[in-house]
């Protein structure tokens, strides 16, 4: 691929963006794709400089930040832009903004990068308290600038969550910015031997010398150790709070502090040579240092700031503290000195996880986004307008007047009667209804056995008060009555030509970001009465994964019919549906990868479900008649069961 990767800043190394940009620029390039840079300070072949951008108060600022602004210069942007194949922005400023409408008026695709957490920008500025200044820069952001893109990278679950939480309706790829190959455990790593038989226990945190980095926490909590006299301090980084942490550690600490910016291979050597890793940062949007630290076997201890996605790093307990309290951190230091034999089994365990976080697979992820991206950008390319109306009306969105229709007869006629129905002919009971409200908001995939012809019917009661999207075969939207109703009660059909799926799929995920239930049927086809959970197809999962939403599994079983059921269907069994708990897709994982992890997730969560011992009087009704399952769809042997 031909790309061009815009940043307003490019040899200021260090700058965690800056950094990550470039060295997402050396390894697409050595993956063999032709990459261009667009900034101040790219120099070099296949880089196209912009001056600075002076702004009063602003630009002065930035600068002590290890920030610059770019000046957008039209004709450059033009000259980078010829030919390529995708054009990926870094950072939400001018230069970006200027891009993104001239790689438009181009017809090259987009995608973007949120790599600037706006509560960097409120902690430096001073308003750190404030939660009302950082939804306004969130807001501002997606109204000015990423609204307009369809994919976006965040280097973080957490940001990705908060993105949502602010609106972002955009695809959004959980990468994470990668650790370098070279940061592995050394061939002979340092011995974890009780505090009595070493001379002093080091400790090691990497970042930039600011506020919200809480720096200030890790040097009083040494100060309260039992082990004060016997710790050594680290600090590897550089920034405008240097003077002051210096006088801090003066003050509180009784053995030096080191500090200064390490290159990477003095970085390494550092990490190796330390006992412990803290990373006491009130606000991260992932925190690379960290798994650096970790991949080279440090065992991590972390603060659990609700404002970092570093957190979601720690194994347990242990490796988390209260954020901003000296006392809880400086518990567990003591903790992790006074063990050294489960700091060495954590240490093996960190390891592991952090070959989760390898640049190599970050950047096949980033090529899975620019891949997608560009066919998105063929697809809606493809169909002419008038083909795009009749997908939308097909599987998408209903005009007013028909959308109020359907929402009336679903709500004031269907559901009530069917529950009375469901309720007396099959003895309909629903579990695990608390589960709905964890998806009140997101919308998601629900997906159950097929077990009955009336199925669709037990799920739109146990999910009410949704108004769940049903998916049908075509063929029934055909037929000359009843095809009206079953759409008209909110049924999409599933396409019978394959170049109609990516518009079905794209009428799911509008349903779906609009916080509604669509529901399949991973097991396919329709075997009534049928006990236990069949093999799963992967499509419903596939749509989860894509719209980002979680799944959310409902189980149905059938139990004898006992008491003032007896007087109704007497030959039929009584059915008792379960909601259980969403499942979340693994954002972390490749495409493909994160569609089988749900898939089994979520059938084994269905199994589970399905076992489970609330379900005593839980019975097989083909094994009680003497049935093969199977012989359903020969219509053999079928008896009353039909």
């Amino acid at each position: 691929m031909n790309i061009v990767v815009v940043v307003d800043i490019y040899d200021m190394l260090t700058n965690g963006t800056v950094m990550t940009a470039y060295r997402f620029v050396e390894e697409l390039k050595r993956k063999g794709h032709s990459v261009r840079v667009v900034g101040t300070g790219a120099n070099g072949e296949d880089c196209y400089p912009v001056p600075e951008r002076y702004i009063p108060i602003a630009t002065p600022v930035a600068r002590l930040q290890q920030i610059r602004y770019a000046y957008p210069e039209t004709e450059t942007l033009i000259n980078a832009f010829s030919g390529a194949d995708l054009v990926h922005f870094i950072l939400p400023f001018k230069l970006e903004k200027k891009g993104r409408k001239i790689a438009e008026q181009m017809g090259i695709p987009c995608t973007a990068a949120f790599h600037l957490q706006p509560e960097n920008i409120t902690y430096n500025c001073g308003f750190g308290w404030s939660r009302l200044l950082p939804s306004l820069i969130y807001s501002g952001f997606r109204s000015r600038f990423y609204k307009h893109f369809g994919h976006i990278h965040c280097p973080s679950g957490f940001i990705a969550d908060q993105l949502r939480a602010h609106g972002y309706k955009a695809k959004l790829h959980v990468i994470s910015n990668g650790v370098d190959r070279d940061f592995t455990p050394a061939t002979t790593r340092r011995a974890f031997v009780p505090i009595e038989e070493a001379d002093e226990f080091r400790i090691l945190m990497i970042g930039r010398y600011a506020k919200e980095k809480r720096q200030d926490v890790l040097i009083k909590a040494i100060a309260q150790s039992k082990y004060a006299d016997r710790i050594r301090l680290t600090l590897a980084g550089r920034g405008p709070r240097c003077k002051k942490l210096r006088k801090l550690a003066a003050k509180y600490l009784k053995n030096p502090v080191t500090m200064g910016f390490y290159p990477k291979e003095d970085l390494i050597r550092t990490i190796r040579e330390n006992d412990l890793y803290v990373h006491a940062a009130d606000v991260e949007i992932e925190a690379i240092s960290c798994i650096e630290a970790f991949a080279c076997g440090l065992v991590p201890v972390i603060a659990d700031s609700p404002k970092s996605a570093t957190p979601q790093f720690a194994l347990d307990e242990r490796s988390l503290f209260k954020a901003g309290s000296a006392k809880d951190l400086a518990a567990k230091i003591d903790y992790w000195i006074e063990h050294p034999n489960e700091r060495a089994e954590q240490s093996d365990a960190y390891i592991a996880q952090g070959k989760r976080y390898g640049i190599e697979y970050s950047i096949e992820k980033t090529e899975e986004m620019f891949s997608e991206a560009i066919a998105d950008h063929r697809d809606s390319q493809k169909y002419s307008a008038k083909e795009r109306r009749l997908h939308r009306r097909k599987f998408g969105k209903q005009n007013a007047l028909a959308r109020a229709f359907s929402w009336f007869v679903y709500y004031a006629f269907a559901v009530p009667i069917l529950w009375v129905f469901n309720k007396f002919a099959y003895g309909l009971r629903i579990k695990g209804r608390k589960n709905l409200r964890k998806v009140r908001r997101s919308g998601a995939v629900s997906v159950s056995n097929h077990v009955h012809v009336m199925d669709a019917t037990f799920n739109a009661n146990a999910l009410f008060p949704h108004k769940v999207v049903f998916t049908a075969l075509e063929a029934n939207f055909r037929m000359p009555i009843a095809g009206f109703w079953v759409r008209t009660l909110g049924a999409r059909p599933v396409p019978e030509e394959i170049r109609e799926m990516p518009a079905f799929f794209g009428g799911m995920k509008y349903y779906l970001k609009k916080g509604r239930i669509v529901h399949f049927y991973p097991e396919k086809h329709l075997i009534n009465y049928y006990s236990g959970i069949r093999e799963f197809s992967r499509g419903a999962f596939a749509i989860a994964c894509d719209a980002q939403v979680p799944v959310l599994p409902v189980v149905i079983t059938w139990r004898k019919r006992k008491g003032l059921y007896l007087l109704f269907n007497r030959s039929r069994p009584c059915a008792t549906l379960t909601v259980c708990e969403p499942l979340l897709p693994d954002y972390i994982l490749m495409k493909r990868e994160m569609e089988t992890d749900l898939m089994n997730r979520c059938h084994t969560a269905m199994v589970r479900a399905y076992l489970d011992d609330s379900h005593e009087d839980r019975i097989d009704w083909y094994a009680e008649h003497g049935i093969e399952p199977t012989e359903y769809r020969s219509g053999k042997n079928l008896g009353n069961l039909s």
